[in-house]
């Protein structure tokens, strides 16, 4: 058609696990002659730069983080900064990701600038705890109410959404885009998928704060029973995290503490592990492309699906004798030689991309 508007998307992040999943997404609207512009609003720096770079993206726009220290403090100056952006900028559509707090802010940030389509990429996760995780958990539920096209990764997450009220019309099933990313990584030949006798350990939620010293002690445990095992411990960058997980475990016999790994390393990291020790969700939906085990350090989680198919098993982190018994059970199980990731199948971008075409179609 002749004058033809080209649809203008906003992709909203703020830390590194949503740069990774818009990835495929960024390249997918870009194929589907969408003119995307990316925001990163700060809300993570020091390993937001590294992930950018993994995925040859530069973002349009980059807002200073807000001051302040409390959940409150960053989700109001997040709405401030993103709606001043919105002010001085038409966009047909806006982007958020999964349930940061810069998620609920580019979500609540659209919805008040009256963007036409706010699109929400993994949405209908639910633990169902308001306290487990904290804050995302209500993040993701308010998202629910102000976006008006929903991109569930799994038929679970689509049912939530549904049992709550979502028209159907809007939502849309179509597997995780973290898997997209991932597919994209082992075409390249970037990942060595050769088995080492290695765990992986992460832990980072806001709730496992009080049992980093728990934790740490189920890994010092572990090691001694499981003297043939090397254990890496990627630390989180936070100060309080990073200060507890030292005193623990600096020095310890074969226990190695790094800085967060990259995109590309943790990848590498979860191919070569025979088991991952986590509260991450990300790695919950990562380790099973590789066939991996997980043991989930919490007591919920809105992943449900790998643990219903033996993929991972949930332990919490409150209880060392418990995290080194779920541990060494899983250790005897090995990996999955035959391993379909429940999570997606690398299409997920190129079916949100055509979605969003068709929306901001229909608004002209």
């Amino acid at each position: 058609m002749l004058n033809e508007k080209q649809p203008k998307a906003l992709i909203v992040t703020g830390t590194r696990p949503e740069i990774i999943k818009m990835a495929p997404v960024y390249y997918a609207l870009k194929r589907n002659n969408i003119s995307v512009s990316w925001c990163h609003t700060g809300q993570h720096t020091s390993l937001a730069e590294q992930t950018f770079e993994a995925f040859d993206i530069e973002p349009d726009f980059i807002l200073i983080r807000p001051s302040g220290n409390s959940v409150s403090d960053l989700v109001s100056g997040l709405i401030s900064n993103i709606s001043q952006l919105l002010e001085s900028n038409e966009f047909d559509s806006v982007l958020v990701h999964g349930d940061t707090s810069t998620t609920l802010a580019g979500a609540l940030a659209a919805f008040y600038n009256r963007v036409p389509v706010i699109a929400h990429v993994e949405a209908g996760l639910r633990s169902g705890d308001l306290a487990h995780p904290f804050p995302e958990e209500s993040n993701r539920l308010l998202v629910a109410k102000v976006a008006n096209l929903h991109f569930a990764p799994t038929d679970k997450s689509l049912q939530a959404l549904l049992s709550e009220n979502v028209p159907l019309n809007t939502v849309f099933m179509t597997g995780n885009t973290a898997i997209d990313a991932q597919y994209l990584l082992l075409e390249q030949g970037k990942i060595n998928s050769t088995r080492k006798n290695k765990v992986l350990v992460t832990a980072h939620r806001r709730e496992n704060w009080e049992n980093i010293p728990v934790i740490c002690d189920a890994v010092i445990a572990l090691s001694k029973i499981r003297t043939d095992l090397e254990f890496v411990f990627a630390v989180h960058p936070n100060p309080e995290l990073k200060m507890k997980v030292g005193r623990h475990l600096e020095g310890a016999d074969r226990i190695t503490l790094t800085e967060p790994l990259d995109y590309f390393s943790l990848q590498r990291a979860l191919s070569e592990s025979v088991l991952v020790m986590t509260d991450s969700g990300g790695i919950q939906e990562e380790a099973p492309t590789f066939g991996t085990p997980v043991l989930v350090l919490r007591e919920t989680t809105e992943r449900p699906e790998a643990i219903e198919q033996g993929y991972s098993s949930l332990c919490g982190g409150d209880n060392k004798d418990k995290i080194v018994e779920h541990a060494l059970k899983m250790l005897e199980l090995g990996q999955f030689k035959e391993c379909k990731n429940p999570f997606g199948d690398g299409t997920a971008a190129v079916q949100i991309a055509e979605t969003i075409v068709k929306a901001c179609n229909e608004l002209s």
